[in-house]
């Protein structure tokens, strides 16, 4: 009995003491530059409102549910493979990550601290549209639900490829190209800034299915009370599912396969 109040107690200190260390690392690498370079927010912001100001502009309006869902689902993405960038830096061109191996701090912690960082650098343009998805909805309380757990299951589960990309990779040029790719492939191509009904093919239809920003964009839709646009072969729950495979997918990559040690 003893012995797993013991154990208990014990996990529950690592786990708290996880949580610090990545916040640490978050406060070291995001609130600490923001608080030299303040301008950095407004740098970071500029893509996700750029296309929100494209699809607003071109479409006359009409598609406003699609440049704020697509905006969103943008930015959350983007700051999610940022961290690669952020990563691979601190690796070969500051040397600090192997200040964070030789300490008692976890790849899974460093992770997450890094992605927290980068999640900072983005949270006011977060919060900007955010509040925009949830005023151009009909029920405040469940959209503001559908919209944070959607944002926060995209930026988990992109910061996890980037963090896995990011150590196996030794220089950053391959990661910034690699994360420019990735951009293009899971933002631009699929059906994120424009509407699903329009993608008549069969086979580019399960296509887009297969990519989670697809599905995150067709939540935040649903969220405003756009139903129309999404197609009879969509639901929530096929959205959250998909989005929850990823990130379980991607995070279980990052935890076993990422290179922690170098030899």
């Amino acid at each position: 009995m003893r012995t797993d109040i013991k154990k208990e107690v014990s996990s529950s200190s690592s786990f708290t003491l996880s949580i610090k260390q990545a916040f640490l690392i978050a406060h070291i690498n995001g609130l600490l530059w923001l608080r030299r370079y303040p301008a950095s927010i407004i740098f970071t912001a500029m893509i996700p409102f750029s296309f929100l100001f494209i699809v607003f502009v071109v479409g006359g309006g009409q598609y406003t549910h699609l440049a704020l869902s697509g905006s969103l689902v943008a930015a959350a993405a983007g700051y999610g493979l940022a961290t690669g960038n952020n990563i691979i830096n601190w690796k070969v061109e500051y040397k600090l990550q192997d200040v964070f191996v030789s300490s008692p701090v976890s790849s899974f912690t460093y992770m997450v601290g890094i992605a927290l960082a980068e999640l900072l650098f983005g949270l006011p343009a977060f919060v900007v549209l955010a509040t925009l998805i949830v005023i151009f909805s009909s029920n405040f309380f469940f959209s503001a639900i559908e919209v944070i757990v959607t944002l926060v299951l995209v930026w988990a589960s992109t910061s996890s490829i980037a963090y896995f990309i990011s150590t196996r990779s030794t220089h950053p040029r391959f990661v910034e190209s690699f994360v420019a790719f990735l951009r293009i492939a899971i933002v631009v191509l699929p059906p994120v800034f424009y509407p699903l009904s329009i993608v008549h093919t069969e086979e580019l239809r399960y296509l887009a299915y297969a990519i989670p920003t697809t599905h995150a964009s067709l939540i935040l839709q649903y969220a405003m009370g756009f139903p129309q646009t999404l197609g009879n072969s969509w639901s929530p729950e096929l959205g959250f599912a998909v989005i929850i495979a990823y990130i379980i997918g991607f995070a279980l990559l990052a935890r076993t396969k990422a290179i922690w040690r170098e030899n």
